[in-house]
């Protein structure tokens, strides 16, 4: 599994049964048994910037159904979307589609 980048320390909590790490608007479904000091396992939250995360970057994506949606990704490298599947899932087509641009 691949760590997220996220900006700044993430919190641990539990909705409708399942365990997330947080950290702004990603949420990331990690194992039932995962404490706070796990979650480096998961999320990389270090203070220092890569040169490659130090700009941000916005791009809009057409949906299938031919929707625009504004794909951001942040000076941490945290990549967002304003569609719903994000919203609900925290990842999303338009995110990895942006990825390859």
């Amino acid at each position: 599994m691949t760590r997220v980048k996220v900006p700044w320390p993430p919190a641990l909590s539990e909705f409708r049964g399942q365990k997330y790490a947080i950290c702004g608007s990603v949420w990331l479904p990690v194992p039932p048994e995962t404490t706070w000091d796990d979650l480096h396992k998961y999320m990389d939250w270090s203070t220092e910037p890569k040169a490659s995360d130090a700009s941000e970057r916005s791009i809009q994506i057409e949906g299938s159904k031919g929707n625009i949606y504004n794909v951001r990704r942040s000076a941490a490298g945290v990549w967002s979307c304003n569609c719903a599947g994000y919203g609900w899932r925290g990842k999303c087509r338009h995110i990895e589609e942006a990825k390859k641009n």
